[in-house]
């Protein structure tokens, strides 16, 4: 058993919610860290049993009820809305398809015009980032051994 897996049941074993097994045990015997661990748990679990326990206000439960419900309604409220947005958003576009179906020359203008005015400011973006294109191959770089370093980082120490 490894000091993650036996950290993991220092908390339910100081509690009593689950017996000790023989590997758990072992480890506990034979790791100093580990067994301060649980000892100190043990000690936390025993200054907690010996105090006495808070009483609720007497309108809690029913105030905090209340609470939870009112969210709920308040996030159902912004999904309802969110949702009749997606729906109109949804029908205007079918409705400018059907007019632009239905003027299908005036569509054909549309498009040309607006695949024109793409094309030149493509050409445009593209002569304007050409000097920083360096600038930019340099930070992908950069980000990709960055991610590289916290990837190898991370692989080391879940070992």
């Amino acid at each position: 058993m490894s000091c993650k897996e036996a950290l993991e049941l220092v908390e339910p074993i100081a509690a009593s919610d689950i017996a000790v097994d023989a590997a758990a045990r072992a480890h506990f015997e034979t790791c100093p860290g580990c067994a301060a661990a649980l000892a100190s748990a043990r000690r936390v679990e025993m200054m907690l049993a010996g105090r006495e326990v808070a009483v609720a206000p007497t309108r809690f439960t029913a105030v905090v009820m209340q609470r939870l419900r009112r969210d709920r309604w308040r996030s159902e409220q912004h999904v309802d809305f969110l949702f009749n947005a997606a729906i109109a958003v949804a029908l205007l576009l079918i409705a400018g398809g059907i007019f632009a179906l239905m003027n299908l020359s005036g569509l054909m203008t549309a498009a040309a015009g607006t695949s024109t005015a793409l094309a030149s400011l493509g050409e445009q973006f593209a002569r304007s980032a050409a000097p920083t294109l360096d600038t930019y191959v340099a930070a992908v770089l950069l980000l990709l051994s960055t991610l590289g370093m916290w990837w190898w980082a991370e692989r080391n120490l879940s070992l």
